[in-house]
């Protein structure tokens, strides 16, 4: 009898939700199963990527992040063509950086200039993010909102805060918007609802949970949008049933492991950042992120035919790189193939002197056939190597050739050899010390002394007293203090501004409620199950509406926790009373 993977049938689905850009519709969500288990439903639209635009040229990213940049690094329209045209994005993800009020602060008008700019020069759709102040992204996004009317853009993140604000343009311009909360499946429910209440139509929503890189809190980013996931597909819960968006990219490469240049215990780092944001990305996936915010063209790669082989497809085409980069490509086709190994031989007797040998240029073009390179070629001196059981990390003694070529000397090749001959011995791990660094060594040595090699004493510094070493930290920390301060009255006097509250167009909303018992016997008031939208009161000022917002988000919340604290939805009950 043949096995049958038993199946679990889901009365629960993602909403197709499309991204548009004159005509090309990008769209995401519709899965009726959890993350690639599709021998129990569909996933008709797979998780896109979008690459991250700043509108500034980045001066705290890692070097390997920038460089496949750095030729369009400042003009936000040329780096989103290249992104769209070289590294095929999905979609792009213009981040407003330069709007942050603790940074450069530019202004509403400025940042909604650039988006137009960049909305009229790419082809694919196009996501606005701002900065996560809450005033400062309600003023920047609702002069983005007017400046691409016409053409449906995806505007975030739009927060509890600023909603209304944000939610309004949306409404007027006909956009989308991404509602963010902090990793809080119950905050990005209650989100949702208010959205709906204002008027934003389901099919122009979308979750940003919020989520952290691999090693900074990725576990709790993942349980949240797993459990968004469950609530959507297996309790039918409508208001989770949104795609998702992970925008991880900038806590991945700001973290100090993508930071730390090349190391010998933690290796090359651009290939460790380039891993840090595939396996972030990867995790997300696997949680049932829909749209991916990612930078590094080659992460992006490795994550596109990931997805690839999940969805039994076949692999996308490789990305093409530039021309100034074809020969540092080249190099790495060659590291993917192995040096032969050198047999060890008796050595031959004496011979006469002969010229020396030329140095072997190696390339691609006239490396012998199956020759492989497990070896990184760095620049090094004559000085002992020390090398491990299976890699070598400096071995040959490299030098740039006038033709642009790397060449390796007699004196490497030989080096080379005999590494090769000690690993099929099994005399490995151990150092190998040449003549030519012998006689380096020997020359730093002081003149012998009856037989023995005297070195040079080590120079001595005096110790400050520690009298004088308490008053220079207290000094250290006054003028430290002292500056910290100067700085703070310096961002608060360049950096005040007022904000004025516009006048509200839709009014408070009363909501059908109903008494409950929850399990602990207290009497709480719950909304009801119907979703209903409630009704709206009069108009009036924000300002008096922000008096009662304390009072409504605790009213939510209550009834949040009564939906989730039963078995029958499938979470884990609360502890203490709601």
């Amino acid at each position: 009898m043949a096995f049958k993977i038993p199946t679990q049938a889901y009365t629960g689905s993602i909403r197709p939700i499309s991204l548009e850009k004159d005509g090309k519709t990008v769209t995401v969500g519709g899965e009726t199963c959890f993350p690639f288990y599709l021998f129990e439903g569909e996933m008709p639209h797979f998780p896109k990527i979008a690459i991250e635009v700043p509108d500034v040229t980045p001066e705290d990213w890692a070097e390997a992040c920038l460089e496949p940049y750095k030729d369009v690094a400042g003009d936000p329209v040329a780096w989103a063509k290249k992104a769209q045209d070289v590294y095929k994005a999905d979609i792009i993800f213009l981040w407003l950086k330069s709007t942050d009020p603790n940074d450069l602060n530019r202004s509403a008008e400025e940042a909604a200039e650039t988006a137009k700019k960049v909305l009229e020069a790419i082809d694919v759709p196009l996501i606005v993010w701002g900065t996560a102040n809450v005033e400062k992204d309600a003023e920047v996004l609702r002069q983005v909102a007017m400046a691409c009317a016409g053409t449906k853009v995806c505007l975030g993140p739009v927060e509890e805060g600023n909603h209304k604000q944000i939610g309004a343009q949306a409404l007027a311009y006909n956009h989308m918007v991404i509602a963010s909360t902090p990793i809080d499946i119950n905050l990005a429910k209650q989100l949702n609802i208010l959205l709906g209440n204002l008027g934003v139509s389901d099919e122009n929503i979308i979750i940003d949970p919020t989520t952290g890189a691999l090693g900074y809190g990725i576990e709790y980013s993942y349980s949240v949008i797993e459990r968004i996931r469950q609530a959507a597909l297996t309790q039918q819960d409508e208001r989770l049933q949104f795609p998702i968006i992970a925008n991880f990219a900038d806590e991945v490469w700001k973290s100090k492991e993508a930071k730390t240049p090349d190391d010998p215990l933690m290796g090359n780092a651009e290939n460790r950042g380039i891993l840090l944001e595939a396996i972030t990305a990867t995790t997300y996936l696997l949680a049932g992120a829909d749209i991916l915010v990612m930078r590094h063209p080659k992460a992006i790669q490795l994550v596109r035919n990931y997805i690839a082989d999940m969805a039994g497809v076949e692999r996308p085409a490789q990305i093409s790189i530039p021309v100034e980069e074809e020969e540092a490509a080249s190099l790495e086709q060659v590291a993917e193939a192995g040096i032969p190994e050198v047999a060890a031989q008796e050595a031959p007797p004496p011979a006469a002197p002969t010229k020396p040998a030329q140095p072997v240029t190696l390339s691609a073009k006239n490396l012998p056939s199956g020759m492989k390179l497990q070896i990184d070629i760095a620049k090094i001196m004559d000085v002992p190597v020390t090398v491990g059981g299976d890699y070598v990390l400096t071995m040959v003694k490299v030098s740039e050739s006038e033709e642009g070529g790397i060449t390796i000397t007699q004196d490497a090749m030989d080096t080379l050899s005999a590494f090769w001959a000690a690993k099929k011995q099994g005399l490995l791990p151990g150092t190998f010390v040449t003549l030519a660094e012998k006689k380096v060594k020997a020359e730093k040595e002081l003149p012998v002394e009856e037989g023995r090699a005297v070195k040079a004493p080590a120079e001595v510094k005096e110790e400050m007293p520690v009298e004088e070493k308490l008053e220079e930290k207290k000094r250290e920390e006054a003028k430290k203090k002292e500056e910290e301060k100067k700085e703070e009255e310096r961002v608060k006097t360049e950096y005040a501004k007022t904000w004025e509250v516009p006048e509200d167009t839709v009014g408070e909303f009363k909501y059908p409620k109903e008494k409950k018992e929850d399990f602990s016997g207290k009497q709480v008031e719950v909304l009801g199950a119907s979703y209903e939208g409630g009704k709206p009161e009069d108009k009036e000022d924000w300002r008096q509406k922000l008096k009662n917002k304390d009072e409504m988000v605790q009213y939510l919340k209550t009834a949040l926790r009564y939906w989730y604290s039963t078995d029958w939805y499938g979470s884990e009950k609360r502890k203490t009373p709601a």
